[in-house]
């Protein structure tokens, strides 16, 4: 007996197994931004084999690379916030100019505009309502201003942060190909269809978040931008932005910008611009309904409840950045699941293949 503990204790797979537990538990203040970094290596690798042909040493294709794609986001994200802390003055004074919250029922039912649309019936159900927009209105503005002033108290750590993701993203962008020479060499040769139909689903679990999700609310989200501005909307680019990352979330997408100029133009009495957004937001469903089945059909089909947890869970556990690595850790879970089912229909397509030999010799 304490021979075969004394043999486990001093065998490599234990010493190694050990030493990979208290590495992750050094790495974890920094685990999400290097899995983040890990994510976007992925997204730079392929724009790294395009440039490097012209710049000729792989160090500065990858740091092209990452500013074409890491630039814009910290650009966009920077702009976001900005426009949040300029905007909230705003906001809260055209919703207190509107009186929403100083609607009541005797003020509804002087309104000549409304009695000719809604019945007397409904006017109570439309003070409380009106009260209660108000109230959600200062709830959202407080608690992202809220949110926002803890982000700037916690800059250097953010700062620290970001210094570990662009690292990281650099070197695994550079060297993350021998990590793969690691993995190939301690995966058993009886185990090799099952990693290489995993690697294979993962891939296009990623292409198909890439490109049919995040690809899909962009273009969503600069045709938003784009029809605010022209409809005469402030803050058209901010409130683009904003419809991008609703977008990317299923069975939401971009409705709740929406919903909230429709109900800004109807208090303010904009009739005719809130017609046109309505009309330009069924535009924009019907070409998400088109665009997202055809792009991610390509790669890999995934249930939208498995992004819709990734998108609620994620941030709860791992903060802003939960965002991209819930849905990512879901997806990649969903990926593992298909391999090992192909792998075990192929085992078992094998099997009955040599039986039925068998039985024929």
């Amino acid at each position: 007996m304490i021979y075969k503990l004394k043999g486990t204790l001093t065998s490599a797979i234990f010493v190694l197994a050990v030493l990979l537990v208290l590495s992750l538990l050094i790495l974890t203040p920094m685990l999400s931004m290097i899995i983040l970094a890990a994510v976007f290596a992925y997204a730079v690798r392929p724009i790294v084999r395009r440039l490097q042909p012209y710049l000729r040493f792989e160090s500065v294709a990858i740091m092209v690379a990452m500013l074409v794609i890491i630039l814009p986001l910290i650009l966009v994200l920077i702009y976001f916030i900005d426009s949040v802390i300029q905007s909230t003055p705003t906001l809260i004074t055209a919703a207190k100019s509107m009186n929403i919250g100083n609607m009541t029922t005797e003020s509804l039912q002087n309104s000549t505009q409304l009695q000719q649309y809604v019945p007397t019936s409904v006017y109570p159900y439309l003070g409380s309502a009106s009260g209660f927009v108000e109230t959600a209105v200062y709830d959202i503005l407080g608690g992202i201003v809220s949110y926002l002033v803890s982000l700037v108290q916690s800059l250097p750590y953010l700062a620290l942060q970001l210094f570990v993701f662009f690292t990281a993203t650099f070197y695994l962008a550079r060297d993350g190909h021998r990590l793969w020479k690691y993995v190939d060499f301690v995966i058993p040769h009886d185990r090799r269809g099952f990693f290489d139909n995993l690697f294979r689903e993962v891939d296009n679990v990623l292409k198909s978040i890439f490109f049919g999700h995040f690809l899909t609310a962009i273009i969503v989200g600069a045709a938003s931008g784009i029809g605010f501005y022209l409809l005469g909307y402030p803050y058209s680019l901010f409130l683009g932005i904003l419809t991008g990352f609703c977008q990317v979330i299923p069975f939401i997408g971009h409705w709740p910008t929406y919903a909230v100029l429709v109900i800004y133009d109807f208090f303010a009495g904009n009739y005719l611009r809130l017609v046109l957004v309505v009309i330009l937001s069924i535009a924009l469903s019907i070409l998400d309904m088109y665009l997202r089945p055809q792009i991610s059909g390509k790669y890999a089909d995934i249930h939208p409840m498995i992004f819709l947890l990734g998108f609620i869970c994620g941030p709860l556990l791992l903060g802003l950045v939960g965002f991209i690595i819930g849905p990512l850790v879901l997806g990649v879970a969903y990926a593992a699941f298909l391999a090992y089912k192909e792998s075990k229909e192929s085992e078992n397509e094998s099997d009955a293949s040599e039986k039925g030999k068998k039985e024929l010799s």
